[in-house]
């Protein structure tokens, strides 16, 4: 298998400005397609650094990919520090010179001198990025392949998928490529997880198995080079975690739960407290879902819930906000008023204080149905975001199985 190393530029990534989301791309398109990865290193945008780890990289990958460093402006200087570890003179690339006139002056904009050192590229170097207005390019050197690609991930993105990837593919055509599957788990922890299913993996020691957690979610993580092992394998863990896997690959909980509620031709409504409408944010980003949600209202304060929902105000005074009694008129309120098939609804104490009736992370969540209403109540831990993300995921997630059952 090939072996590539990544490298990001940019003092940004360093002073932790700006989060590095290019190598986590990188990495991961790049081991799909069956290159291994070895080194993922981050530099400032210093010339003398990006030499050095650009030389050490040289000696262990046959291939590099980095990302950064070539823009306009001065602190850009990720070309010329190639140019000189490489000892290789800059040039002016015509096509890239022209390509940035044109652009440029097709939105009304002078043509700069950082324009202009834009197309300045190490000589031997053929431009990529043109068809996305992006400055990189690639270069054979030593019989090694690099690719410089900018640090916008918008930019990066598109060049790696539209020509970094075809590229690597036809000159490596036979690398060992892995068969890959994610199941996605919900409602039982890592080490659960683990305990279930450790003796099937044992049965498969072809199969590399990766369990990571991703709040509030565990991502199993299945690799071969088998497709039939993998197939088998995926149909005994599915078999053993049941529901609690309720996707696959990159589905979210959102997506399965849209598509259970179109199977079904419901209507779905929802009511929020302490999540400020972080559920009906996670159904609408999911395109189509005109078509099975049909409203969702935040009731954040107790006349909201009155008001609008209907929850008598004795029912609040006497068992409070965040109680089974007031989860379950605020569920059976939001589907009266929506006439929705099902209905949802979340009460509690986010953080980072609690209430009189309940402490911090106490948390109601109501189902209602044509048949009936139930009310669960858990005792979430994190801080304030993570009580509204995982009261959001476990709402869609008794969504879910409702549809399911």
């Amino acid at each position: 298998m090939p072996c590539g190393e990544i490298i990001i530029v940019g003092d940004e990534i360093l002073a932790g400005e700006v989060l590095d989301t290019n190598s986590f791309e990188l990495a991961r398109e790049l081991a799909d397609a069956g290159f291994n990865i070895t080194q993922i290193t981050a530099v400032g945008d210093n010339k003398a650094a990006i030499q050095e780890v650009l030389a050490t990289a040289l000696k262990r990958a046959d291939l590099i990919v980095l990302t950064g460093g070539l823009g306009p402006t001065w602190d850009d200087k990720t070309v010329k520090a190639v140019a000189d570890a490489l000892g290789l003179p800059l040039e002016i690339n015509e096509q890239t010179y022209a390509h940035l006139k044109e652009h440029l002056e097709r939105q009304g904009l002078q043509f700069l001198p950082g324009h202009e050192k834009m197309a300045l590229l190490p000589k031997g170097s053929q431009p990529i990025g043109i068809a996305f207005h992006a400055c990189g390019f690639k270069l054979l050197y030593q019989n090694k392949i690099l690719y410089f690609l900018p640090g916008v991930p918008k930019q990066m993105r598109q060049i790696l998928q539209e020509q970094v990837l075809p590229d690597l593919k036809g000159r490596f055509p036979h690398r060992s490529i892995l068969f890959k599957k994610t199941l996605r788990v919900f409602g039982i922890s890592e080490s659960e997880v683990q305990a279930k299913i450790e003796t099937v993996l044992s049965r498969f020691p072809e199969v590399k198995a990766s369990s990571l957690p991703h709040f509030p979610e565990v991502h199993l993580v299945l690799r071969t080079e088998k497709e039939a092992v993998l197939q088998q394998i995926v149909k005994e863990v599915k078999a053993i975690l049941g529901n609690n896997i309720f996707g696959e690959d990159t589905e979210t909980m959102a997506e399965v739960v849209g598509k259970l509620l179109l199977q079904k031709g419901y209507k779905l409504a929802t009511a929020e407290s302490l999540t400020g409408g972080l559920i009906s944010h996670l159904i609408t980003e999911v395109a189509g879902s005109s078509a099975y949600f049909e409203r969702g209202v935040v009731t954040y304060s107790n006349e909201a819930k009155i008001e609008i929902l209907g929850v008598p105000a004795e029912i609040i005074a006497t068992y409070g906000a965040v109680s089974e009694p007031t989860a379950r008129y605020m569920a059976e309120g939001i589907r009266r008023l929506a006439q929705s098939d099902i209905a949802v609804a979340v009460t509690g104490y986010a953080g980072p204080t609690g209430g009189p009736e309940a402490p911090v992370g106490t948390v109601f969540i109501a189902l209602a149905t044509q048949r009936r209403t139930k009310v669960s109540s858990y005792h979430f831990e994190g801080n304030r975001e993570e009580v509204k993300i995982i009261t959001a995921m476990t709402a869609l997630d008794k969504i879910r199985r409702y549809l399911l059952s």
